[in-house]
């Protein structure tokens, strides 16, 4: 029974005792106390909802992290998390969605950006290299995944108006064919299904793959600057 409903009675038991005035103060504080109390039953839900959310996560990163990626599911998760499986299919409804989640929060755990100057470019490109080595369960389980296209999809329209500007410069006086052509070529670089491709086709080591894509960037940065000199 609600507060409000209890006051309620209460007052039309004492209806004798009190003037009109007095009841209809109290119910308007009755209804003012149950509004409140709906209130707070809602955001107390809200927080435990995205509690029990944060532990899904943070279980599933765990996991990755420890190489436990063999057998991973919504199953393994919710047994290690010490909850029902209904659960985590209730907060991610399918693999896709788990994943795509889990790498945006490695995104915001690691700050990843995009570089907004020229001076970033070398810099970001070994830093993204890094996390990706030290993510590589989450990475490749991404890159392999339906949330491998959402995350390709993101990062193209967040990256190329990012090296647009971070390359500004160095764009100047170019065609708008030839400034879409750069901005991809430094955008596939950029890239997690960059590092992917030096490791597994390459055959490189995480630390190789890292250089050879600090190699590639500098080596075009130089051939923009050459031409930037002579005038295009």
């Amino acid at each position: 029974m609600s507060v409000c409903r209890c006051a309620s009675l209460a007052c039309e038991d004492e209806g004798k005792r009190f003037n009109s005035g007095f009841i209809d103060s109290h119910l308007h504080s009755c209804q003012y106390t149950d509004m409140n109390v709906g209130e707070t039953s809602g955001g107390l839900r809200a927080r435990q909802m995205a509690a029990t959310r944060e532990a899904i996560l943070e279980t599933a990163m765990e996991m990755l992290a420890l190489g436990e990626d063999q057998g991973f599911s919504h199953e393994s998760i919710s047994d290690a998390a010490g909850m029902s499986a209904r659960t985590v299919y209730r907060h991610f409804p399918d693999r896709g969605s788990l994943l795509q989640a889990l790498w945006e929060r490695l995104r915001e755990q690691t700050k990843t950006r995009f570089p907004q100057s020229e001076g970033e470019i070398v810099r970001l490109t070994r830093k993204a290299f890094q996390q990706f080595d030290e993510n590589e369960p989450l990475i490749r389980s991404v890159l392999n995944s339906s949330a491998g296209t959402a995350v390709r999809e993101r990062g193209g329209a967040e990256g190329r108006p990012a090296f647009t500007h971070s390359l500004g410069p160095l764009l100047a006086g170019k065609s708008s064919k030839e400034r879409a052509r750069i901005v991809a070529v430094f955008l596939a670089l950029y890239s997690a299904p960059f590092w992917n491709l030096l490791r597994d086709r390459g055959g490189l080591s995480g630390p190789d793959a890292q250089e050879a894509a600090v190699w590639a960037m500098e080596t075009l940065l130089e051939a923009l600057h050459k031409q930037s000199r002579k005038g295009n």
